[in-house]
């Protein structure tokens, strides 16, 4: 899940317009988030697209869970390793249909675990590049059960790619914290700093990039200095 996503060829993935709407649905006891949609199949988007399931489906569903709890009893123990499949599936294999899929039957086993909140996020900033519906995820996902180190690391560098360094900045500074030893979001908290004007505090913290990973932010590091003229 820690896997790098270069800040300059994270969001490759072709745009497809989401269908914003005002309204809230509840998606866990006291979850509540925007109640979204987007032109893919239903299991390639958050909630499977909060589309209204016929007997047929739901039935399909349990089947699906009764299969995975044969092998895995625990459910947020399977959540988990369906989360982990997705972000298999999108930082490894560059298939985001497929982990939104695996995210969604993560969703279906326990929607209480963070990793399903924070997959979606990356899913519809990365696929959709709707941002804020993805801030508003990965906030829900700083709250749910079991975040990751890496998930202010993963909000941060959306908003810097949003064009928001302002609001990336402490999600940034936070995610040095829980993730000291990366070298990754040391690299977007300097980019975040020197966006939003602050050259000198930016040339500080390039200085500060180190860790995990060095070697991924290796054009980024000789993109920056070129930029801010450290």
């Amino acid at each position: 899940m820690r896997k790098p996503i270069l800040l300059l060829i994270w969001l490759v993935t072709a745009t497809i317009p989401g269908l914003a709407q005002a309204q809230k649905a509840e998606v866990s006891p006291g979850v509540s988030v925007s109640r979204k949609t987007y032109r893919v199949p239903d299991n390639e988007a958050p909630f499977f697209n909060f589309a209204e399931k016929n007997e047929a489906q739901k039935a399909a569903d349990k089947k699906l869970v009764d299969a995975i709890l044969e092998r895995v009893p625990d459910r947020s123990k399977a959540a988990e390793t369906a989360i982990v499949a997705g972000m298999r599936a999108f930082l490894s294999d560059n298939d985001i249909a497929t982990a939104a899929k695996r995210f969604n039957q993560g969703y279906l086993l326990d929607p209480q675990q963070s990793g399903v909140y924070h997959g979606f996020a990356m899913v519809v900033s990365a696929r959709f590049k709707d941002f804020d519906y993805a801030d508003e995820l990965f906030r829900i996902a700083a709250r749910m059960k079991s975040p990751a180190k890496s998930l202010r690391a993963d909000h941060g560098r959306m908003l810097l790619i949003a064009n928001r360094p302002a609001e990336a900045k402490p999600i940034l500074e936070q995610a040095v914290k829980d993730t000291s030893d990366w070298a990754v979001p040391r690299m977007n908290l300097a980019w975040a700093t020197l966006q939003s004007g602050n050259r000198d505090e930016a040339c500080r913290l390039i200085m500060q990039v180190k860790g995990q990973d060095l070697e991924k932010v290796e054009r980024d590091l000789a993109l920056f200095k070129q930029k801010a003229g450290c």
